[in-house]
């Protein structure tokens, strides 16, 4: 088993009447990628503030690489990386500069090259910052929170307001810190990033976590299975096969879907539906994080992390 690497039990944040994080609980583990997500307001950007020892809990306790937040600030930010949802760099130094200027204030001596060409920037380590891309600046960010060789690196929102080939550009990064065997907290309202990037999620709406698994499983108790759509004329001796293997059939039109609960419940389905003859459209349509939220909160999340 991994070595835990955060270890939060019934934390709490209260200001005033809002309480930011309810008692909430999970562990984080040696060289994954943990993702907590939620939408705007959710309580994810507090709580990895809490673990970066910037705000102090009301209640409750974390640690952080077996160092308590509330009294051992000091070891914990010597052995973190942080790139804050609001991350910015010096706009007229160029890349190589920002870095080495981050590694200045560490007082350490930063292996800049190596870091440089693992994340793809050592060919416009001499461009000015602010004549970089969306996407470059945010590399240089995660640059600049590796220079001290960090343990654990908390990316909080790294994707935000990114476009989409930018944001997939960013994943390439975010895989490239776990090869080199970094554990990354990542926080994200994006559904399609956690299930892309994450070994395990962490559900959080209104400060409470309510649910915490691997993609797979939470896929798998939440998502509503696995849909097959047939279309076609004779639809009859379709829905003969489906009914082999479930009893969720439904209709609309000249349409015919089963539902299963695994990916294997429907793959011995497929396999008999491809051998009948032509005349049928056969449409697979895997669940994933959006039907997970769904299920588990009632809504959606839009491109702006607001619930609808």
């Amino acid at each position: 088993m991994p070595e835990k690497v955060v270890e939060v039990e019934n934390l709490v944040k209260q200001y005033k009447t809002v309480t930011a994080v309810d008692r909430i609980s999970f562990d984080v583990y040696q060289g994954e990628i943990f993702s907590l997500v939620g939408p705007n307001g959710a309580g994810k950007t507090t709580t990895v503030e809490i673990l970066e020892c910037l705000r102090k809990p009301t209640s409750g306790s974390a640690s952080v690489l077996g160092f308590d937040v509330t009294k051992d600030e000091t070891e914990i930010k010597k052995k973190i990386g942080v790139m804050p949802q609001d991350f910015n760099a010096f706009e007229r130094l160029t890349v190589k500069e920002n870095v080495e200027l981050i590694a200045r204030i560490y007082n350490i001596k930063p292996e800049t090259k190596k870091i440089l060409e693992e994340l793809g920037l050592w060919e416009v380590r001499n461009r000015q910052f602010h004549k970089l891309s969306g996407g470059m600046q945010r590399r240089v960010g995660v640059c600049m929170a590796l220079v001290s060789d960090p343990e654990l690196l908390f990316l909080d929102e790294p994707t935000t307001g990114l476009d989409p080939e930018a944001r997939r550009n960013t994943w390439e990064v975010i895989r490239t810190l776990k090869k080199m065997g970094k554990t990354v907290f990542l926080t994200s309202h994006y559904m399609e990033e956690v299930e892309q990037l994450s070994d395990r999620v962490g559900v959080i709406v209104n400060g409470k976590l309510i649910a915490t698994d691997t993609i797979h499983e939470l896929i798998s108790k939440y998502g509503g299975g696995i849909k097959v759509n047939i279309r076609g004329r004779k639809i009859e001796e379709a829905e003969n096969i489906l009914r082999k293997f479930t009893e969720n059939i439904s209709y609309d039109k000249d349409i015919v879907t089963g539902k299963f609960k695994t990916r294997e419940e429907a793959s011995k389905a497929l396999a008999e539906l491809y051998q009948l003859s032509d005349g049928y459209r056969i449409e697979i349509i895997e669940s994933g994080m959006d039907d997970v939220f769904l299920q588990l909160a009632g809504h959606r999340v839009n491109e702006r992390g607001e619930l609808i």
